[in-house]
């Protein structure tokens, strides 16, 4: 019976239960192991003698509420024919590990919506144990993946630790997975992982980036034959950023003379005006009355998101012609430097209509990120992140610390 009940709960065979301890919170089994046919790893001859023995003490997973333990006799065997000694693998439990097979696996179950912390307090065990279990699972689950059938691929980089430490993120666009992630945010950093790109991800189109000069240098150098497609959050982010200066120049004029006019009306400026109620519409409109820059910054903000809207490339090149034209012609420094950089950018903003990707996947990951991070209090292991990372697609709802 206890032979069945090990094997069906925790896969344990090739043993026989010599006996068993109950205690209030845990249960131990003591079993000696009997490999069926001992083979000698250096000749291969089936016939060995005993050559002393040792107990390994595994724990198991738990069975019920309590901990569960394995106290396993195995003995040394030597090859009758070459001598060679050896001790026979147990096919439950890995080399130099203190645990079985299935109490690995019942970690992993866990680590699937609970954090490190939790599951080694639900467990009795260290904190360092679940980890390495929970890597070991990692590094074999992500060691090779499959890039050759990846057709679209975004990136974008986010900070790890204070002092402007970066890493950055490769996301196949149509899963939402994470692909791969390397510290640092120059073009020196992201250069292997484009070069593996080349020579294995054959169906690759395009790549969707914000308009960052090193993304976009290292992929036409490395990957000529792809489009970089540049985000579209990031243009409106420029607008947005343009826009708020030219209102603190208007509100540095207007504390001069003694209006404050403008004061207060951030928020209203930035906002997408559609999602404005009747109230802060009025409020914005009279603002937009008596300041002409303003006006302007904000009539050509809500202009260019109808870049997104058409339907061919030859629409958004000419959309995207004239309100850069429009940009440059206006007199306002802001808006000329913003015409000028999406003139730069030209390319990469059209080539939106030859794939219809953005970014948006790579960036609302960065949300997990952050979670991820304050619940670990931060990451001492660099590879073990790297690896939540490839696995966070796969996250469920995690316990509250």
């Amino acid at each position: 019976m206890s032979v069945s009940l090990l094997y069906h709960t925790n896969q344990v065979e090739d043993v026989q239960v010599n006996r068993e301890e109950y205690h209030l919170d845990k249960v131990i089994f003591h079993v000696l192991f009997t490999p069926r046919q001992p083979l000698c790893p250096c000749c291969g001859y089936n016939e060995a003698f005993l050559k002393g023995s040792k107990v390994r003490k595994l724990r198991m997973a738990p069975l019920g509420n309590k901990m569960a333990f394995l106290h396993v006799t195995l003995h040394r065997l030597q090859c009758i024919n070459c001598r060679h000694t050896w001790w026979p693998p147990l096919p439950f439990a890995r080399p130099k590990r203190r645990v079985t097979l299935s109490f690995e696996k019942f970690v992993i179950g866990l680590m699937g919506f609970a954090t490190i912390e939790h599951t080694a307090k639900f467990l009795g065990v260290s904190w360092e144990l679940v980890k390495n279990i929970h890597k070991a699972f990692l590094q074999e689950e992500y060691r090779d993946p499959d890039l050759a059938n990846i057709r679209y691929i975004g990136v974008d980089e986010f900070s790890i630790r204070a002092g402007h430490e970066y890493m950055t993120i490769f996301i196949n666009l149509e899963t939402g997975e994470i692909i791969h992630a390397v510290e640092g945010k120059s073009m020196e950093s992201v250069t292997p992982f484009l070069l593996q790109l080349r020579e294995k991800a054959v169906q690759l189109k395009a790549m969707a980036m914000d308009m960052n000069a090193a993304y976009a240098s290292a992929a036409k150098k490395f990957l000529p034959d792809i489009d970089v497609v540049f985000d579209r959050f990031h243009v409106v982010a420029l607008l947005n950023t343009a826009i708020d200066e030219i209102r603190r120049d208007q509100q540095a004029k207007c504390n001069e003379i003694g209006l404050k006019a403008i004061k207060g009306m951030r928020f209203l400026l930035l906002r997408n005006y559609e999602k404005l109620d009747f109230k802060r519409k009025s409020s914005l409109e009279c603002l937009l009355e008596v300041n002409q820059p303003i006006a302007l910054a904000h009539a050509m903000k809500e202009q260019i998101r109808l870049f997104w809207t058409k339907q061919t490339v030859q629409e958004g090149a000419r959309f995207l012609a004239w309100w850069i034209m429009d940009a440059v012609e206006s007199g306002i420094r802001e808006l000329q430097k913003t015409g000028r950089t999406l003139l730069r950018c030209w390319q990469g903003l059209v080539n939106y209509f030859k794939h219809l990707i953005t970014n948006g996947k790579t960036e609302g990951i960065n949300n997990k990120i952050k979670t991820m991070k304050r619940q670990a209090y931060g990451f001492r292991d660099m590879e073990y992140f790297k690896l939540r990372l490839y696995s966070l697609h796969n996250r469920r709802y995690s316990f509250p610390r």
